[in-house]
């Protein structure tokens, strides 16, 4: 019987306990879903979130410090990766996060004042998750207000980004590792490939990149690493043996970030392979140099 892999198991999985970038195993597991479920984000004293590009319930869950299955329970949801960007979600327990949205009271004076600069607000934000961190660009800091002397010309500060390693030159993407393909795309009902390989067989990075997640944390997918690339896509690399880069590492073409095994959900030595536009699966071998 051919084993299950982590991206094409037909067994339901639990929800993901880390990450988020990737959904629970379960049936083919997908970033982002194309069917809402039925919410009611609206309910009075809730708190709700709207979903971005390359988030996932786990993520959620992880920023607000609540449970996935709360999540699912509070919006009826039929299963955790049945979202779509812009679907709104009840936060359950986390009413205290309305204040942040409450309009500040000005009381009047009786006294004649000048009127002074209305203060700029910032919200907290949490830290983006992995897949999300491809595609937004990091917050400006707001700098104090300083009282510019007569005739004194605005000083401009400039926005300087952080520094991205740059595309090697390739037009296409390279092979992670030598083998058989297991599972092809359509097989995992669009999610990515499985490649058999020997256990402990380097496993390297399709192209330049930045690493955005080491762990294993996400149950199914053993051992994965996800990094981001310059040309907007981001790959994926599960049921690792094990693995040599740390989050947020610059990474070359070609680099070994780690070895193959058999961790997650699969029954034999093989790598599941993902290359994902932004948070958007799409199938990797077109993408794969010869």
């Amino acid at each position: 019987m051919q084993p299950q892999s982590a991206f094409a198991s037909t067994a339901p999985m639990p929800s993901p306990a880390v990450l988020g970038t990737l959904p629970t195993n379960s049936s083919v597991p997908s970033l982002a879903a194309t069917t809402p479920a039925p919410s009611q984000p609206g309910a009075t004293g809730t708190f709700t979130h709207t979903i971005a590009s390359g988030e996932s319930l786990y993520t959620i869950a992880r920023r607000y410090e609540v449970t996935t299955q709360a999540i699912v329970q509070a919006n009826n949801l039929s299963s955790p990766d049945k979202i779509v960007v812009g679907q709104k979600v009840i936060i359950p327990g986390r009413a205290d996060l309305l204040a942040t949205k409450a309009p500040t009271t000005q009381v009047a004076s009786t006294t004649p004042m000048a009127t002074p600069a209305p203060a700029q607000q910032t919200l907290p934000q949490a830290a983006p998750n992995a897949l999300q961190a491809a595609t937004t660009p990091a917050a400006t800091p707001t700098l104090p207000q300083q009282q510019a002397a007569p005739a004194a010309q605005p000083t401009q500060v400039a926005n300087v980004p952080a520094a991205e390693p740059a595309m090697s030159g390739s037009d296409k993407f390279r092979w992670p590792a030598s083998g058989r393909v297991l599972v092809d795309f359509a097989s995992s009902k669009g999610t990515g490939i499985n490649i058999e390989v020997p256990e402990g067989s380097a496993v390297k990075a399709a192209e330049n990149g930045t690493v955005i997640y080491v762990g294993s944390g996400v149950e199914g997918y053993g051992n994965l690493v996800l990094i981001r690339h310059p040309n907007g896509y981001v790959s994926a690399y599960a049921h690792l043996q094990s693995m040599s880069v740390a989050k947020g590492a610059t990474v070359g073409r070609g680099d070994t970030i780690g070895a193959a095994g058999m961790t997650g959900s699969v029954t034999k030595p093989q790598l599941h392979f993902e290359l994902r536009k932004g948070a958007t699966p799409v199938d990797p071998v077109p993408l794969l140099a010869s």
